[in-house]
């Protein structure tokens, strides 16, 4: 069923009616906190909850109360069934209900595999395997068959249309990160009412998210799992309370949040699957009430979700290295330690794919230690390994793709998430962009962008004597820009988007001549930070539109010999290290720090990594 379509109501209704306590696994604290906060008065003395915010002898004494037949209704997360003391409680205690909340997530090749969610199976063995009931609001019919698998049951299915009608699904196409932004902010000022969720794929992006609006006059905060307990429970708090309209965030917020009134969710990536689209858009409009959804789309997203869909798969080196450490430790692991063989990988998972390929056998946990027992490998593990691996890629790229379509189609929106869930839609549906277009107008129409000065170099230069308060670098290119990302103080001034016209690059390029003819000077305010100030003892160089000042022609011909020598070396023609127009930029521009080569047409990362300090012994000398 949809997400705030009511799934909890069937267990908790019949666990006030069973004989025997129900256990519901949970995946997230603030989701069993949430829902035993939410139980009407009568009930919720008969609830409670164990994780791992509580000390040990408040669990224990919790437990003891459901023992006692003081409680009727009990969460915990999946991974305290891992725990030899919980389930053997459990057992003692005769649990004749099972739920298991995100049921999805037992599924290996779903959107959201957790390697605790299988060992489910055995748990309900050792509790002598009492009524079971899974919930989720994004389960495939696929997904469905594998929950059904791994769980070793034969479920019968119950659900509903996953179509929600009161939900308009947008998918606006976007150019640009300024235009990204600028659609953002137009849609969150023209929103009638209630409170907005921004997702964004990584927790640097949430803060700086997060003080864009701010710097437009919104109440906004970011939220996402790198905070303290505290700080997340306070963003949270000032959210449902209305202190905060907007929370840009990860996707770590919103599963145990019941808000009614969101009248928009704003994803500014592409999500990494159409079940993930449907969970997260899914916490717009709780009540019913008409509300919006916004998935902001460039062409590159798509390219990005592959690879990071890709990225996610680890390489059968990194299994190979786990499945010796856990060899080499014999017995119990701290998956800390295992973490030093495969630092960009969660051990766990590792674990768990190593446990579906045969090769090991995870049992139940000692503390923060897992018990492993390494099995004696089949004549074939090499092969498990890689079917395993490429099954595993195969699934991303096809989970990838059908989100990339999703955006890119002309197709109605619902019909195709109806699709994918197995339920068919006749279009028009009428709530989505395809079936009813809606005018966007959110980046600066071409005819108003005034052309290029003649004379750059004075422009910048009068620009920055002219600031109210100085700017850094980054915030002075975009103020001349006319970015949205500019601060209040520089969207005010009389030189804001005055270089609208150039290209980021360019105007880094031509920000950085200033600095090295002593035109702009950068200086360090009594706080820290470091800003730049016009030199009025000194002349602005004259740049040009093409934005070159003088070139030192002895630098460039000492640049042209090493270009010589490193494409030698790398068995490749000159001009694929570097063309002659870079190489001239170099002369003219002089960087000395990898900051300022990046500045420069022509170096981008993998340029940067290969050549970057060549480049700067040679400029140096």
């Amino acid at each position: 069923m949809p997400t705030g379509s009511g799934k909890s109501l069937t267990y908790q209704l019949a666990a006030m009616l069973r004989p025997e306590p129900t256990l519901v696994l949970s995946p997230l604290i603030a989701l069993m906190k949430d829902q035993v906060d939410k139980l009407p008065p009568r009930i919720a003395p008969t609830a409670t909850f164990v994780n791992s915010s509580l000390p040990a002898d408040e669990v224990a004494s919790r437990l003891a109360s459901v023992a006692a037949g003081e409680k009727r209704l009990v969460y915990a997360a999946p991974e305290r069934l891992r725990q030899a003391g919980f389930l053997d409680t459990a057992r003692s205690i005769g649990i004749g209900l099972v739920v298991v909340d995100e049921v999805h997530c037992v599924s290996m090749w779903g959107h959201d595999f957790r390697p605790d969610y299988l060992f489910i199976r055995r748990a309900l063995a050792e509790l002598g395997e009492p009524t079971l009931l899974g919930m989720t609001a994004t389960a495939t019919p696929e997904t469905a068959r594998d929950v059904s698998e791994a769980l070793g049951r034969r479920p019968q299915i119950v659900h509903t249309t996953v179509v929600r009608p009161n939900l308009r699904y947008n998918v606006l196409p976007v150019s640009n990160a300024d235009d990204r932004m600028r659609a953002l902010i137009e849609r969150i000022d023209n929103l009638d009412g209630g409170s907005a969720i921004v997702y964004a794929r990584s927790r640097r992006s949430t803060e700086q998210l997060a003080r864009l609006l701010v710097g437009h006059g919104f109440h906004a905060a970011h939220y996402h799992a790198g905070l303290a307990p505290d700080e997340r429970t306070n963003v949270q708090d000032a959210f449902l309370s209305d202190r905060t309209q907007v929370v840009v965030a990860t996707t770590a917020f919103g599963m145990g949040i019941d808000k009614p009134d969101v009248r928009l969710v704003c994803l500014v990536n592409h999500p990494s699957s159409l079940e993930e689209y449907v969970q997260m858009v899914g916490r717009a409009g709780r009540d019913g009430e008409p509300s919006d959804t916004l998935l902001l789309a460039s062409n590159a997203d798509g390219a990005s979700l592959r690879r990071f869909a890709l990225g996610d798969v680890p390489a059968a080196s990194e299994l190979r290295a786990v499945y010796r450490a856990l060899r080499d430790a014999r017995g119990a692991v701290d998956p800390d330690g295992l973490a030093d063989v495969a630092p960009e990988r969660d051990p766990r998972v590792l674990v768990g794919m190593l446990e579906q390929a045969g090769l090991v056998q995870r049992g139940l946990d000692e503390g923060r230690r897992m018990r492993v027992e390494v099995l004696a490998p089949p004549d074939d593990a090499a092969l498990r390994v890689e079917a395993l691996l490429d099954r595993a890629r195969l699934v991303a790229e096809r989970r990838a793709d059908l989100m990339i379509s999703f955006a890119a189609s002309s197709r109605c929106r619902h019909a195709q998430v109806a699709a994918h869930f197995g339920e068919t839609l006749e279009p028009p549906c009428g709530a989505c962009d395809v079936c009813v277009p809606r005018s966007q107008s959110f980046s600066i129409p071409a005819d108003i962008v005034a052309p290029l000065p003649d004379d750059i170099g004075e422009t910048i230069s009068h620009a920055v004597s002219r600031l109210r308060w100085p700017l850094g670098r980054r915030s002075l290119v975009s103020m001349l820009r006319g970015s949205v990302t500019a601060p209040p103080s520089a969207r005010n001034s009389p030189s804001f988007g005055v270089l609208a016209a150039a290209s980021d690059a360019d105007v880094r390029r031509w920000i950085l001549l200033l600095e090295h003819a002593g035109a702009l000077v950068e200086k360090t305010t009594p706080d820290g930070y470091r800003v730049l100030e016009a030199n009025r003892k000194a002349t602005a160089p004259r740049i040009s539109v093409g934005g070159r000042a003088d070139v030192d022609e002895g630098l460039f011909e000492r640049l042209r010999s090493w270009r010589i020598e490193r494409a030698r070396a790398d068995s490749v023609p000159a001009y694929v290290v570097f063309p002659d127009a870079t190489l001239r930029d170099l002369a003219a521009v002089q960087p000395r720090s990898l900051d300022e080569l990046a500045s420069v047409k022509g170096i981008g990362a993998t340029k940067l990594e290969r050549y970057g300090d060549e480049l700067l012994a040679v400029l140096a000398s």
